[in-house]
């Protein structure tokens, strides 16, 4: 996603202090599906918690436009906002990250998977397949494969959207193209990986 000019989001979050609906509705418009994927990365098995956390998300950073500096962009403001809201509904739920323990080196030196995820989606079938492997990885794996791939984001942004070191997103992303990649190879073959270039 592109953000909005910071001055731009400063000049309608001053818009919504004062009550503008219309300022409400174009920063509603331009971050609501931002904020829903970055949710839905974390909760993929429950699209009534994801709203409701959206929402809420979107809610408090309207109530308190005041709490927005611009020193960071908006974006990545709304998803500390969020990822503190999908904490207390984990916890409220009983759910935990999985932790794993790994060998730097080795994420290092890993070679990037033969297949491209954005080209992946547009394929009906296969598609299919990729949304049912995502949808096993643990939610800290999916977040930081949906942020890289599908925004698009740099390890440092990842890092910073998720609050993490950069290593950790490392991590995270070899185990979550690892598990993705036996996935497929399960569902297509041996061969999947190295058909496609990605």
């Amino acid at each position: 996603m592109k953000n909005l000019p910071r001055h731009e989001v400063r000049m309608l979050l001053n818009g919504i202090a004062r009550g503008d609906d219309t300022a409400s509705a174009r920063l509603y418009a331009a971050y609501q599906p931002f904020v829903y994927g970055y949710v839905r990365a974390r909760i993929w098995d429950d699209p009534h918690a994801v709203e409701e956390i959206v929402s809420d998300t979107l809610l408090v950073a309207f109530q308190k436009t005041e709490a927005y500096n611009g020193v960071s962009e908006f974006s990545t403001w709304l998803c500390g906002i969020a990822k503190n809201k999908v904490a207390d509904w984990k916890r409220k739920k009983g759910r935990r990250e999985e932790v794993i323990v790994d060998d730097p080196d080795a994420i290092d030196g890993a070679a990037a998977p033969g297949w491209g995820v954005l080209e992946l989606i547009e394929e009906r079938e296969r598609g299919e397949v990729l949304a049912e492997c995502i949808d096993r990885l643990p939610d800290s794996q999916r977040e930081a494969l949906y942020l890289s791939a599908a925004e698009e984001c740099g390890l440092d942004e990842v890092a910073a959207r998720t609050g993490v070191p950069e290593g950790t997103v490392k991590s995270r992303l070899f185990h979550a193209r690892r598990r993705v990649r036996e996935c497929l190879e399960r569902a297509f073959g041996s061969g999947f990986g190295g058909e496609r270039n990605g």
